[in-house]
């Protein structure tokens, strides 16, 4: 049989394998790796402004990174099979799918919800630039209501362009030829009329119409763009001098384009179905939603149940908070604020620690949840979580934790890969919320990993462990469980949290991420959260440094090696942990707080429960059944278990005198465990004397050991009657308790018993007298405790003394049986109580 760790680790090798191999016909940034750093591209767009006569004093700065999918896809759709071409092949001949924008406009007006190039260019921006791979100028764009607009001084539009074209965006002219011939009139032969002369007392004034100037290269070997075109707007400029002023011809750069045939003029264009995209947004807001949701019902639901590790939630709360937070600090810091004013900064920052917090809060919920419902479902690998978060990090089973989750990462990228190449689709980056934002960050390892390990763990925990812990509890058939559990987290993956763009269809997207979501449910099933996580995050990570590969800066390309260090660094510890770590089963076994306190509480309620049964047990399960007598009690506790206590006893004489019966109530003091252990040892003094003895003696003898065996706290009450069958004659003595009820002729009283009527344990000898009653045919007697005339309704009233004979007498109880005034009894006390006793009620009712 071949060995599971076999197949994986050669699905995984074949995995990376296809990655390097088909990367040039799905990756969009092969061929074209980023060169120059945002912050060169920036210095250079302001070398240029000031060549082409342009401040930047006043203006700020806006440079991104675009991706042209939208045009290629387009190409792509239209082109012949034999023209086809992948992203490498369109990249290597200037196709220009990736490039830099920087926008010079102005500060504090931006719009916040606008930020990107097109917007910004086209609601504040002067003069904007386009930067291809190499760094050279491919697109320079000056707005219509620049009021400074670039100028550039010359004799004639021919110099000018040559000098714009050749001198200042540095492409060698001498590698294209001039189709469209301008006017070769100087510039200094413009007459300049009477009404012109007022210009001289403005900075700038134009001079005829705008001239265009094109350029084709004359052999395709050569290197450069296929195509050349320069705007010119000729101008006459004044200088104010010390001695006067000095008047200057020259032109305004109002278009340049360097492009190739296969690409259009506007690289921004919009060549996609916008039904598309928005049936996408609509789906992907919805399982945000939906994941949202369910991460903040199961987390706040533990957190109902008391299910909480209080340190480990507040550290994924502020951990994520900072961390989210962060990354888009970072990004607004080296993208926005040259452009964005005070309020505009205070906005934007404020908005996105409130999404901070708000990712904090879910974060948190969600491990809350994921703990939890993994330690009922005794997920094998929540040993090894525990042990990460007490800082055990060598250990046996996090260096295979480790090993498996790059096992994994190879198989996701794999078979993320052979999707994108045989559906014919590309990898596109969309690191955020804004598109590409990684290439304009710095410094990039930090937040190229502040951005994967963030996004990892709510996607590992929320999308994938929560999602199989939840149908483990909900379904039983595994395979059912395997399968659900499967295309829902792939599901989840396709539209939260990718960090990877593409630019297919959203059905195809859902194919290779449910594909990648069976692969992590069974890693998870298998080996646990944190082989999935370092599994996610090497995939992730991957295609988060792919833009720099081959980059021939060296200020680019560290990005790659210092990353492949740090990817390198988990598994390099997993092989050295796995061979000679201990094992998480040496330690003690973490258990949680809350898992302590209900461990607890089970085994109290146990020990409740076998009080309660004990309890019961010592009562009587069936009322004694003889001529002349007809006997029922019950007892209602307020607690599990009580401190009341009921018996009576038949006793058949079988010499001289009569068969007796002898009842017993008994309440102690306190409620709950407190009263119920001194009732069960009150009980058995009692049983031990209620065949024979007179009850007055029994009081007595049990008094003393009651006394001496309880604490100044406790005491009991305790009434006994013994009813001689033959002669209905009924003794009764009384330690403290309520006076029985008497019911004879429709009317109910009181029997009234001697002094002394201390509790038991109060006294160590007590002299209990009896009282002794006649009983007739047909009269009832009820023998109660005090839980009876001291219920108490929703308003606080108690039920009384009073209306204890009131409800007997009212009662007709001549034609029911003993039992069936017990229950009627009950049903009244329960119905006036709202069901909610104060106190323990103990009933016994004799009917002679």
């Amino acid at each position: 049989m071949i060995n599971k760790t076999y197949i994986l680790s050669v699905l995984a090798i074949l995995g990376i394998v296809s990655f390097f191999v088909f990367r040039p016909y799905i990756d969009f940034t092969t061929g074209a790796p980023i060169e120059q750093s945002k912050n060169a591209v920036e210095a250079k767009s302001a070398i240029l402004a000031q060549e082409l006569g342009f401040s930047v004093d006043s203006l700020g700065l806006f440079t991104i990174r675009e991706q042209h999918f939208s045009y290629y896809n387009f190409l792509k759709d239209t082109l012949s099979d034999r023209d086809f071409v992948y992203p490498q092949q369109f990249n290597e001949r200037g196709a220009h799918l990736n490039t830099w924008v920087t926008s010079i406009a102005a500060k504090d007006n931006t719009n916040l919800n606008q930020l990107s190039g097109s917007t910004v260019f086209a609601n504040t921006g002067r003069l904007q630039f386009r930067y291809n791979n190499e760094g050279n100028v491919i697109r320079v764009y000056e707005s219509q209501n620049n009021i400074n607009p670039t100028f550039v001084s010359g004799d004639s539009l021919s110099m000018i362009a040559n000098k714009v074209v050749g001198d200042i965006l540095s492409y060698n002219l001498n590698n294209y030829e001039l189709t469209d011939i301008a006017d070769e009139d100087t510039l200094s032969n413009v007459e300049v009329t009477d009404e012109d002369q007022e210009f001289l007392f403005q900075e700038k004034s134009e001079l005829g119409n705008s001239i265009e100037y094109s350029w084709v290269k004359r052999n395709r070997n050569l290197p450069g763009p296929e195509y050349l075109s320069l705007k010119l707007k000729p101008v006459i400029k004044e200088f104010k001098e010390e001695y006067g002023a000095r008047v200057e011809f020259g032109a305004s750069v109002e278009k340049f384009i360097a492009k190739n045939s296969l690409e259009p003029e506007n690289l921004n264009e919009n060549y996609s179905e916008e039904d598309d995209f928005l049936n996408f947004a609509i789906v992907q807001i919805v399982f945000v939603f939906i994941v949202a949701i369910l991460g903040l019902i199961v987390g706040v639901r533990s957190i109902a149940k008391g299910e909480v590790v209080w340190g480990r939630a507040l550290f994924m709360f502020t951990s994520i908070t900072i961390v989210v937070w962060g990354w888009r600090a970072i990004y607004y810091i080296n993208t926005f604020n040259d452009i964005v004013g005070d309020n505009g900064s205070l906005i934007f920052n404020l908005n996105q620690f409130l999404f901070g917090l708000l990712m904090g809060i879910f974060a948190a919920a969600v491990y809350l949840g994921w703990e939890s419902t993994s330690r009922k479902t005794f997920h094998n690998q929540l040993p090894v979580i525990d042990a990460l978060w007490n800082r055990k990090f060598f250990m046996k089973e996090i260096g295979e934790g480790l090993i498996k989750g790059y096992l994994l990462a190879g198989i996701l990228i794999g078979v993320f890969t052979l999707c994108m190449f045989f559906f014919e689709e590309r990898i596109i980056q969309a690191d955020s919320q804004f598109g590409f934002g990684e290439a304009t960050n710095s410094p990039k390892l930090l937040t190229i990993n502040m951005s994967a390990w963030s996004t990892v763990f709510i996607v590992s925990l929320s999308q994938i462990g929560l999602v199989y812990n939840l149908f483990t509890s909900w379904i039983k058939k595994e395979w059912v469980r395997d399968v659900l559990a499967a295309l829902t987290a792939g599901l989840f993956l396709t539209f939260v949290g990718r960090l990877i763009g593409t630019t297919a269809s959203m059905y195809i997207d859902m194919v290779a991420f449910m594909i990648m979501g069976c692969f992590a449910i069974y890693f998870y099933k298998n080996y646990g959260l944190l082989s999935v996580s370092i599994g996610w995050w090497v995939f992730t990570v991957l295609f988060l440094i792919t833009p720099y590969m081959n980059s021939k800066s060296i200020d680019i390309a560290y990005i790659v090696w210092v990353e492949a260090f740090i990817i390198m660094g988990p598994l390099l510890f997993g092989f050295i942990s796995y061979k000679y770590g201990n094992s998480v089963l040496d330690f003690e076994a973490y258990i949680p707080e809350y898992q302590s306190r209900q461990a607890e509480v089970m085994r109290v309620e146990k020990e409740i429960e076998i009080a309660r049964e004990s309890q019961y047990n010592l009562m009587p399960l069936q009322p004694p059944k003889g001529e002349g007598f007809d006997v029922h009690g019950f007892f209602l506790p307020s607690f599990e278990v009580g401190g009341d206590f009921y018996d009576y006893v038949y006793t058949k004489n079988k010499g001289a005198g009569s068969d007796t019966l002898t009842m017993t109530v008994v309440d102690v003091s306190g409620k709950a465990m407190r009263a119920a252990m001194p009732a069960v040892f009150t009980s058995g003094l009692l049983l031990s004397r209620m065949h024979a003895d007179n009850p007055s003696e029994i009081l007595r003898e049990v008094t003393g050991p009651l006394y001496h065996r309880t604490d100044a706290k406790t005491f009991v009450t305790c009434i006994i009657s013994k009813l001689e069958i033959d002669t209905k004659r009924m003794i009764t003595s009384n330690a403290g308790h309520c006076f029985p009820v008497l019911k004879r002729d429709g009317k109910a009283e009181f029997i009234k018993t001697p002094d002394p009527r201390y509790p038991l344990g109060i006294k160590e000898e007590v002299d209990y007298e009896c009282q002794e009653t006649q009983l007739q045919e047909g009269d009832l007697v009820v023998f109660y405790s005090d839980g009876l005339p001291e219920a108490s309704d929703v308003n606080g009233n108690w039920f009384g003394f009073e209306n204890v004979t009131k409800m007997i007498q009212e009662m007709e109880t001549d034609s029911l049986t003993a039992y069936e005034i017990s229950q009627e009894i009950k049903r009244r006390i329960q119905k006036f109580s709202n069901y909610n006793l104060e106190d323990d009620t103990t009933i016994i009712c004799l009917k002679v």
